[in-house]
């Protein structure tokens, strides 16, 4: 897949040609046409840093292309501070990406676990009813709501379209919204429930969703800062890294 990428980035930057009368951004998405086809493009801005232009694909992922085309990257770009610390400024455009993608669901469409008392912070999380990690979170979902965490699942049935999980997972997200914490938690106490279906599920949608964010496995966490963070990770440690922490 990552071959036949490349090669259509390669074939339509080889017609990049930039005229007086376009702006370099006509220009670019002219050059991508091809590649456009397929994934659409999002963006196009300056780079974080001088000479490349930052084109953010659909998918998620980003290329880094000169103005005259002649040259591209994919991958991930990093600047060396003065003190000698990496950051990764690729990884720091996405987080934005995160923050509006998340906002734009609609929280009906959340199986939300809100703060005990004073919300502190919130949490996205991406989730598997029957990965064993995605289960151990859950058994702390009361602690976590204690500490004044407000927790948001979004569905990523990690083996796909048509899986058991997914089935399942459909389920929960099919039911009457006052039904869905209830069944949501027996699901993660490897309980059944039973099998709901219906033609507006969100699942698969947030199942491609994580995936343009970069999630890979489950649980996969989103913070409000838009930062991904992959795996499991104790009540206590989690409100540390939330700030909430007493």
């Amino acid at each position: 897949m990552r071959k036949i990428f490349f090669t259509i980035v390669a074939l339509a930057l080889l017609s990049f040609n930039v005229s007086a009368e376009e702006s370099k951004e006509a220009a670019i998405r002219s050059a991508l046409s091809a590649l456009s086809s397929q994934v659409p493009i999002v963006a196009v801005a300056d780079a974080p840093f001088p000479g490349l232009y930052e084109v953010t694909l659909a998918s998620g992922e980003k290329l880094y292309v000169n103005e005259v085309g002649s040259h591209f990257i994919v991958g991930e770009v990093y600047k060396v501070q003065p003190d000698g610390r990496l950051v990764n400024l690729t990884e720091e455009g996405k987080k934005g990406q995160r923050i509006e993608q998340v906002a734009a669901i609609d929280p009906q469409d959340m199986i939300i676990f809100p703060a005990a008392g004073e919300t502190r912070a919130h949490l996205t999380v991406f989730t598997d009813t029957d990965c064993f990690y995605c289960r151990k979170l859950h058994k702390e979902i009361a602690q976590i709501n204690e500490l004044g965490i407000e927790v948001r699942y979004l569905a990523f049935p990690r083996a796909g379209a048509g899986s058991k999980t997914h089935r399942v997972m459909d389920s929960i997200w099919c039911a009457d919204k006052a039904d869905q914490q209830a069944l949501f938690t027996k699901a993660k106490s490897g309980q059944s429930i039973p099998s709901l279906s219906c033609d507006n599920s969100p699942v698969m949608s947030q199942y491609a969703l994580g995936q343009k964010m970069g999630v890979t496995g489950t649980p996969a966490l989103i913070l409000p800062d838009g930062s991904l963070v992959p795996g499991y990770m104790p009540a206590g440690q989690l409100a540390q890294m939330l700030g909430v922490a007493n």
